[in-house]
């Protein structure tokens, strides 16, 4: 059967909210009750207030019957009677307002109450007779020491009247009080016991949420953490029937599909990658298939430009050495004469035989060097430096071609790690290109400026310009729009850039010049590197 914590804890609230409810209303009631018992006692105090004054009028009433026996004066004798009835008027209200009373005590205060009325009564009788007395007005009759004998024994018996009523208020102020210690001592328990009460229940809570709540939710945490760790072997145990047990019987469900679905995922990548390798070993095949047949092609291309480089200056050559043997076969039939002039004509063929040699040679050089360019020897090199060294090599070639050279450094100057050789090789490959760009002069301008971690190199001219139709093949081999050469001189500068981990690019406009930009990494100088 399913437990729900919710319900544990609304039942719990539930039984807290009665008991505060409970305890809140037994304290208001005895509040309350304490309320009542002050009035109570604020009422009997006012009792005694009046038997007091009642008293203190009897005292007056007693000492006014004195002067009526010791004086025989008429006045005294009436404020003695006005007296007794003001007293009896008092009683008699008093009386029909304690008839109303509730206290057990308030019939017997009414018979006390009577009983003085009749002392009173008895009283103001006796102080009639006192008038009426012929032997009274001797001061030192023995009947005036009579008759203050009865007065005294008057007074005596009302004061213990008197008395005996507040007597019966006290002991009601007492009971009252009583009664109101007794309910704070009531209302003082219950705190004390609501206050225990929800100790324990804090602490019961805090048990139950450590035990049901917080330990399974760490426990959840730390099991998630494994899976997170991709360890889909963890399971949560628990034997709770709570919420929380129906979690961690869904975490294990969880992660028994994610288990599952992890085997079958890993036997998908499984049978993809066997898929894939089968593919690749089809694309590597394919792919070599595809470089033997650009290799081939290539080789045709070379085989065709050379084939068509040399066979011109081999024509030439052919055409010469068939001169040359008709010039010396002419030279043995005519005679001296003829023959000195058919040397001359000879000598000038040789000279073309070896021009076209020279040539021949030249286009193979150029070939191989394309073919087999070695890896550049890597070392610090200052930009500056080699621009300078490269503008000096080229300050002849463009003073007789008419060309303006300007160097544009930045200082101090940047530092990369390069093959000196090979970047003056082409730098000079791309200036005497500009300086052929300007056949009637211009401005070929080198500049170095170091920019984001590189170093760009810059060599620009203001000749002809490049089509936008050959931008883009430039830097191809056999490409060119000379009229010799087999168009490997950019394609060479675009490797060597490429084997110092750099990059060229190339802009131009029609009419207006080419620009080349070399970006290679840059070093930190020797200098720098001992100063930080």
């Amino acid at each position: 059967m399913r437990k729900s914590l919710s319900t544990l804890v609304l039942t719990i609230f539930a039984l807290v909210f009665v008991g505060v409810l409970g305890i809140g209303g037994a304290s208001v009631f005895l509040v309350q009750r304490m309320m009542n018992e002050t009035y109570a006692i604020a009422e009997v105090s006012r009792d005694v207030d009046f038997v007091n004054m009642v008293q203190n009028k009897i005292t007056k009433l007693i000492l006014v019957l004195h002067e009526s026996v010791d004086h025989n004066d008429v006045q005294y004798a009436e404020g003695a009677v006005k007296l007794v009835n003001e007293i009896n008027g008092d009683i008699d209200g008093y009386r029909k307002r304690e008839a109303e009373s509730e206290y057990p005590e308030g019939s017997k205060e009414i018979q006390l109450l009577k009983a003085l009325r009749a002392e009173l009564t008895a009283m103001r009788d006796s102080s009639q007779e006192i008038q009426n007395l012929p032997g009274i007005k001797r001061p030192d009759s023995d009947t005036q020491f009579y008759w203050e004998e009865v007065i005294e024994q008057h007074a005596y018996r009302m004061q213990a009247l008197v008395a005996d009523i507040n007597q019966l208020h006290f002991d009601i102020i007492s009971r009252k009080v009583e009664q109101s210690r007794h309910a704070m001592s009531v209302v003082f328990v219950l705190y004390v016991l609501f206050s225990l009460a929800g100790l324990l229940l804090v602490y019961l809570g805090y048990r139950l949420h450590a035990r049901h709540i917080v330990q399974p939710v760490l426990q959840l945490a730390g099991a998630a953490q494994r899976i997170a760790n991709e360890d889909l072997s963890v399971r949560v145990a628990t034997s709770s029937k709570t919420e929380v047990g129906e979690l961690y019987r869904s975490f294990n469900t969880m992660v028994e599909r994610l288990q599952s679905n992890k085997a079958e995922i890993m036997s998908f990548w499984h049978d993809l990658e066997l898929k894939v390798q089968a593919r690749t070993a089809e694309l590597e095949a394919a792919h070599a298939k595809m470089v033997g047949l650009e290799k081939m092609a290539m080789l045709g291309q070379i085989a065709t430009s050379v084939n068509h480089e040399i066979r011109t200056p081999l024509n030439a050559l052919y055409m010469n050495v068939q001169l040359i043997r008709k010039d010396l076969a002419g030279c043995e039939t005519n005679g001296i004469p003829n023959c000195r002039v058919a040397q001359q004509h000879t000598l000038g063929r040789i000279a073309q035989v070896e021009q076209e040699v020279l040539r021949i040679s030249g286009m193979l050089e150029e070939f191989v060097h394309y073919a087999r360019l070695a890896p550049p020897e890597m070392k610090d090199t200052e930009v500056a430096a080699v621009l300078r060294y490269v503008a000096e090599l080229l300050g002849e070639k463009a003073a007789q071609s008419g060309v303006a050279l300007a160097l544009e450094l930045t200082e101090p100057s940047p530092h990369i790690l390069a093959d000196e050789k090979k970047l003056i090789q082409t730098l000079m490959n791309l200036g005497m290109n500009a300086i052929h760009a300007m056949p009637a002069g211009g401005t070929l301008t080198l500049t170095a400026e170091a920019r984001d971690g590189e170093v760009e190199i810059g060599v620009a001219d203001t000749g002809s310009g490049i089509a936008p139709e050959d931008l883009g093949k430039i830097f191809q081999p056999f490409f060119t729009t000379k009229a010799t050469g087999l168009g490997f001189g950019l394609a060479i500068v675009q490797r060597i850039v490429e084997a110092h981990g750099g990059r060229i690019a190339c802009q131009s406009e029609v009419g207006k010049g080419t620009r080349f930009t070399l970006r290679l990494p840059r070093v930190a100088a020797a200098d720098e590197e001992a100063a930080s």
